[in-house]
């Protein structure tokens, strides 16, 4: 089985977020929904530490704040 790769930051937390991470693609089917509100966990606001706003689809390796999550593997370059 192949691992679900994609970029995931640490800081990144949605409502459901304690009960999916148990699993990535729980994590992912629940980031693909998009129907919860999401935040950053060093700003406790909807926009990161760069003032850009948080989502799944923004909060990845181009930003400077990103930091990967251990919860899921990182894309392969």
């Amino acid at each position: 089985m192949n691992p679900i790769r994609f970029d995931l930051c640490k800081n990144l937390r949605w409502k459901s977020h304690s009960r999916d991470s148990g699993s990535p693609a729980a994590i992912l089917e629940s980031l693909q929904r998009q129907q919860v509100p999401f935040s950053c966990l060093r700003t406790c606001q909807p926009f990161g530490p760069d003032d850009d706003i948080v989502a799944p689809d923004l909060c990845c390796s181009a930003r400077s704040c990103f930091v990967q999550s251990r919860l899921v593997e990182p894309p392969i370059s």
